[in-house]
C-alpha cells in the first residue's frame, strides 16, 4: 500500500482551511499534516511536516503567494505546489508558471475535483484546468526555458493515453469511461495537452502530436 499524500494547507481565511481539511481527511490515501495562515509559518511548517504538496493562496498577510512559492521551489525543489486561489489574473498565472508550479485551480473549484487534483501531482502530472490554459498559453516561452511543472511537449503518461484517445476521435465523456477517470480530470488533461504541445485547439493539439510521434 502506497503512503498516504502529505499536504499542507496554507490560506489566510480559517474557515476556508478546514472546509478543505475536513473534505480532504474524508479520503484515505491523503493526509493533512497542517494548516498555515501565513509565509513565514509555511515555511516553518514545511520543514517541521515535510509534505508532499502544498496548497497555496495568492493572497497572503506577510508575502504574496508567489514569493512563496519561490521560496518554496528554492529550498525544496522536489515539493510539489498547488495554487488554490480566487485570482486568475494573467500577472498571477504567469508569475506562477515561471516559478515551476505543478498546478492552478480556482477556489470555485469543487472540492472533488480538488481532491482529483491532488492525485493527478502526486503521480507526477500537472493541473491546468482549461479556463486556465489559455493564459498559460500566452506564458509558454517562460515555460519552456526551465519551469518544472508545466513544460511544452512534456506529456506524462496519462496525457499520453488521453491524447491517443483523442485522435481516435472519442469525446471528453466516452474518454472518461474508457480510463475510468471523470469527465473533469479529462478536461484538465485535454488544458494540459494543448498547453503543452503551444496548441490553440484540441484538433491542433492531436495534429501536433503525431508530428512529435506521440500518438502510435
Amino acid at each position: 500500500m502506497n503512503p498516504p499524500i502529505r499536504v499542507l494547507i496554507v490560506d489566510d481565511q480559517r474557515m476556508f482551511r478546514e472546509g478543505i481539511r475536513s473534505r480532504l481527511e474524508q479520503e484515505p490515501d491523503i493526509e493533512v499534516v497542517g494548516e498555515a495562515a501565513s509565509g513565514k509559518e509555511a515555511l516553518a511548517l514545511v520543514a517541521q511536516s515535510t509534505p508532499a504538496i502544498v496548497l497555496v493562496d495568492i493572497r497572503l498577510p506577510d508575502m504574496t503567494g508567489i514569493e512563496l512559492a519561490r521560496a518554496l521551489r528554492r529550498q525544496w525543489p522536489e515539493l510539489k505546489i498547488l495554487v488554490l486561489t480566487g485570482y486568475d489574473f494573467d500577472q498571477y498565472v504567469r508569475a506562477m508558471a515561471r516559478v515551476g508550479i505543478d498546478g492552478y485551480m480556482l477556489k470555485d473549484s469543487t472540492q472533488d475535483a480538488l481532491v482529483e487534483a491532488l492525485h493527478e501531482i502526486a503521480a507526477g502530472g500537472a493541473v491546468i484546468p482549461p479556463d486556465i490554459a489559455s493564459k498559460v498559453m500566452r506564458s509558454y516561452s517562460a515555460l519552456s526555458s526551465g519551469a518544472r511543472g508545466w513544460q511544452l511537449g512534456d506529456l506524462t503518461s496519462r496525457e499520453m493515453d488521453v491524447v491517443e484517445l483523442m485522435y481516435q476521435g472519442l469525446k471528453n465523456t466516452e474518454i472518461a469511461d474508457r480510463l475510468s477517470i471523470s469527465p473533469r480530470t479529462v478536461e484538465a488533461h485535454v488544458g494540459n495537452i494543448i498547453s503543452k504541445l503551444g496548441a490553440l485547439s484540441r484538433a491542433e493539439a492531436v495534429r501536433i502530436a503525431l508530428q512529435k510521434n506521440l500518438i502510435k
